[in-house]
């Protein structure tokens, strides 16, 4: 695990890694190349801090957006239980968008293959990260290396912790949970349930499936960014007034919601902490998906949208990052949720 200090030559020794290799050897992230091993579900048989399991057992502005710039759009910022789940929400209509990067774009990497995506359910999804204060109000603990500030994106806490979160969010909405947690705190440990066949149909909380993240990351854009295309890898002007990331952060996160939205009203999809998404780690398939979210085994989950660390190719919408479910005391890793809207 990468102490704080050594983050950046973590990042640097990483694209090398990249480069070189097309894989890494390090076992807590994945980038190009890298083999997501066995399943993160279950219980730990080799105790080598991953839990294990059976390809069986592992089955299993503000407005709201469509599929293009000009959709027909609505405003909710009040949700379930009227106002019982913290944060403002937007609801972003079904729609297909052309996901990944085309092989010219700029910092691409290798296993961002373009292809059509289809979602078929709209769903609602919170307008910033969550915050230090709204997880420690609910999960009654904070975990953010970054804690002077309440309204910064919390942060260091693993996959499992970040779901036991949506859980919460379920349980105050009345609506069915989307995970199966053993523990609590800091030790929970969490699992897809089986009660749904697939994400898309759990009504509860939960955190947003790859093709999801990158459908509202976009908003109807097609560029890098959701304000251009990039002029460089390191530091790209069209980044500045969007996210926080090397050239602009002083190295530490910053408040949620204080640069510029997208076109759909999602503020810090790119920049300030990289967000953990509900698939597992993967290249994608060819050919076009509808309702995609991974495969059924893995170690890894995906991450997105990259952080306040980060040069501006890792902040390109397309850009993907995968880390073990049990990671924590990364700085720069938060999370957002969404949830599946009823037809």
């Amino acid at each position: 695990m990468w102490d704080v200090w050594l983050r950046f030559w973590a990042v640097t020794l990483l694209g090398c890694c990249v480069v070189l290799s097309g894989s890494c050897d390090n076992e807590d992230v994945v980038r190009e190349g890298d083999d997501p091993g066995e399943c993160d579900d279950g219980a730990d048989n080799d105790s080598d801090g991953l839990f294990d399991c059976t390809d069986e057992d592992c089955a299993g502005a503000p407005v709201c957006g469509g599929g293009d710039a000009d959709s027909d759009t609505d405003s909710d910022t009040d949700s379930v239980a009227d106002g019982d789940v913290p944060g403002e929400w937007v609801t972003v209509r079904a729609g297909t968008f052309t996901m990944g990067s085309p092989e010219d774009e700029l910092g691409r990497y290798g296993f961002e293959t373009q292809h059509e995506v289809t979602l078929t359910g709209d769903f609602e999804i919170q307008t910033t990260e969550v915050t230090q204060a709204q997880f420690e109000e609910i999960i009654l603990y904070n975990p953010s290396s970054f804690s002077r500030c309440s309204d910064c994106p919390v942060e260091s806490m693993s996959w499992y912790e970040a779901t036991a979160y949506c859980n919460a969010l379920s349980d105050l909405a009345s609506l069915d949970r989307c995970y199966d947690c053993t523990g609590s705190g800091e030790s929970v440990v969490c699992r897809p349930t089986e009660s749904y066949l697939s994400p898309y149909d759990c009504p509860g909380y939960r955190l947003p499936t790859e093709a999801e993240w990158e459908y509202a990351a976009r908003a109807g854009t097609t560029t890098a960014t959701y304000n251009g295309n990039l002029i460089s890898t390191i530091c790209s002007r069209e980044l500045d007034s969007i996210a926080w990331y090397s050239c602009n952060s002083d190295d530490m996160t910053h408040s949620v919601g204080r640069l510029a939205p997208n076109n759909w009203g999602l503020y810090d999809m790119l920049g300030n902490v990289e967000e953990w998404c509900h698939d597992r780690w993967d290249d994608y398939p060819g050919g076009s998906e509808t309702d995609p979210w991974g495969p059924r085994a893995g170690s890894h989950r995906v991450t997105r949208g990259g952080a306040w660390l980060h040069d501006s190719d890792f902040l390109r919408a397309a850009s993907r990052g995968g880390f073990r479910s049990d990671l924590r005391y990364r700085d720069d890793l938060g999370f957002r949720p969404v949830r599946t809207l009823e037809p």
